[in-house]
């Protein structure tokens, strides 16, 4: 048995009254929960900050810093392109002014590249060609000038490997790369160090995986600005100010470690208060949450059976409606056929008109309330395209003759006879069309042609794609309501032409053309009239094995370009 509205009303009141006192049971635990965890996660936190303080406490801070200007003469630079491997990359460098270079990219090679390096070999105390030692340093700071058409450049540093690959390696080094985004004019680049990984082509190469070839800088023999991603042609030239390698490291002599000490233990404990506290307003905030979707939950289902609701009761109707309205046209058409004075055959025909124009509404409601409830589908069977495309011309030809609109249905000459199709979708898709184009022109010419779109293929089975093309010279559609017009009871043009139909019908060609896996189109220009074009793809039938030739009746002959009727 079906339940009242306020059975769910009342439903939902019981839920909503409960819900205070649960809240409320919680709020008793949560306390008492909160005070166990605030001591749990303080000791942790404190834990944590008097061993770091400990580390920290083998000495003192002291910051180190390397600077690599024009002026430290500290380097020796050089330039480098993929002309080394064979590319066509073209660099040039100013040797009156240390870290200015230029380059040219240009195709050749798969990944073109150049670049600006500085050579930072120094001899150690064995005479022995050693690299600097990077390890106290965190960042690099580049201050340049760069003129180009990418937007990325490369820092590329060249280390000697893990001590556990040196054996192995020899005198290669290891190429740690990061790219940083750039811009025309002055940049100013801040990178941390850590951010450098092993290229992984050079990975790939040496069959080495990421945890075996991570960065070790404490012997760098390389620091170089690369190209990143160029796309050729491509030029740029960049002129770098100074690069700087910042970093710290503790000493043995600082006392005050101690009172940094005390502050970790009291950002410690802070940070667990705020952690149990941002943690019970997260908690609160999702049960606030659950609460909100199951109400939506309720509503949307509320709505699914309101539109399922509407939906048979629409489809109720109509078929209730139908039933006497098919009485009255009968009767209406028996009298039209007896022996009546002029007065009584206009009210006739009134009375017949209405009906007919009242079926056609009440189908196209089924129709909507079918599409809604999914109960829509399309039956194929073989049929006659010619034949059924002409049945629709001539449905129209009278409307166009009492309208003096010249009328005219073409076919290409490649069609094929016959195609699978749903014979009654297809002439109520057409039937729509045309019937507004007449509806909405009155002069000129309302045309409705056939054309073949693609060759019938043997692959996935014989079939052809067709396009079905109304067109007209009528009030045509404004930009703005194109959109509109395939909404359900939209109409479009103006106060005159619209009346006598509930815009349901292009709403339900549109429905029918998705379900036939189709396209609808339309262009249209106020005062210009308008073009619907409807193309889908249809099997052959099973017994057409070429195209029929051309037929000559119902059809003539038009220039030689394919068959075609014209009426009016």
């Amino acid at each position: 048995m079906p339940k009242s509205p306020d059975h769910h009303a009342s439903t939902a009141e019981l839920a909503v009254s409960q819900t205070p006192v649960q809240d409320g049971r919680e709020a008793r635990r949560a306390p008492w929960l909160a005070y166990a965890n605030l001591k749990l996660e303080a000791a942790i936190f404190l834990l944590l900050a008097v061993t770091f303080a400990a580390v920290l406490g083998k000495g003192a801070i002291t910051t180190q810093t390397l600077d690599l200007t024009s002026d430290s003469g500290r380097f020796a630079g050089f330039t480098f392109s993929d002309a080394d491997d064979g590319g066509r990359s073209a660099i040039s460098a100013d040797p009156k002014r240390p870290l200015s270079w230029s380059c040219r990219i240009r195709e050749g090679v798969t990944y073109p590249y150049c670049g600006y390096g500085l050579q930072l070999d120094t001899v150690g105390k064995t005479g022995k060609v050693e690299g600097l030692n990077f390890t106290p340093l965190q960042t690099i700071t580049l201050r340049f000038t760069y003129h180009g058409t990418g937007d990325r450049l490369r820092l590329l540093v060249r280390s000697a490997p893990p001590p556990a690959l040196r054996g192995k390696l020899k005198d290669q080094f290891v190429p740690l790369a990061t790219d940083f985004p750039v811009v025309r004019g002055r940049n100013t680049v801040r990178l941390p160090l850590a951010q450098l990984a092993p290229e992984q082509w050079w990975i790939a190469s040496h069959g080495l995986s990421p945890e075996e070839a991570a960065p070790v800088l404490d012997e760098v023999h390389v620091v170089a600005i690369t190209s990143s991603n160029a796309k050729p042609p491509s030029d740029m030239a960049v002129s770098v100010d100074a690069i700087t390698l910042e970093g710290s490291h503790l000493s043995s002599e600082h006392f005050y470690l101690i009172i940094l000490g005390a502050w970790l233990v009291v950002t410690g404990a802070f940070l667990a208060y705020r952690v149990l506290r941002m943690r019970r307003d997260y908690e609160t905030r999702q049960r606030h949450q659950a609460n909100e979707a199951r109400l939506l939950a309720s509503a949307h289902a509320a709505a699914a059976a309101a539109s399922s609701a509407k939906s048979r009761f629409l489809g109720n109707m109509s078929h209730e409606l139908r039933t006497p309205l098919n009485a009255v046209l009968g009767y209406a058409y028996w009298l039209n056929r007896t022996s009546l004075d002029p007065k009584q055959r206009d009210a006739v025909g009134a009375i017949q008109s209405s009906g007919e124009h009242l079926l056609a509404m009440i189908s196209d409601i089924l129709d909507i309330a079918k599409i809604e409830a999914g109960k829509f589908e399309l039956l194929a069977a073989p049929l006659d395209l010619e034949d059924c495309v002409t049945g629709v011309g001539e449905m129209f030809r009278l409307p166009a003759q009492e309208k003096g609109l010249d009328f005219v249905v073409e076919f290409a000459p490649d069609l094929p006879a016959s195609v699978v199709a749903d014979r009654k979708r297809l002439r109520q898709v057409l039937i729509n069309l045309v019937g507004n184009a007449i509806k909405f022109t009155a002069r000129g010419e309302v045309a409705l042609r056939v054309q073949r779109v693609t060759p019938r293929t043997a692959s996935d089975g014989e079939t052809t794609r067709l396009r079905f093309v109304v067109e007209d010279t009528g009030v045509g559609i404004a930009a703005d309501q194109v959109d509109t017009i395939f909404r359900p009871f939209e109409q479009a043009g103006d106060q005159e032409s619209r009346g006598g139909g509930a815009g349901l019908g292009l709403s339900i060609t549109r429905q029918i053309v998705e379900m036939m896996d189709g396209d609808l189109a339309v262009e249209s220009q106020p005062g210009r009239g308008s073009r619907f074009t409807v193309e889908a793809t249809f099997p052959l039938a099973p017994d057409i094995a070429a195209p029929a030739p051309p037929r000559l009746a119902p059809t003539r002959l038009a220039q030689g370009a394919g068959r075609s009727s014209t009426f009016g």
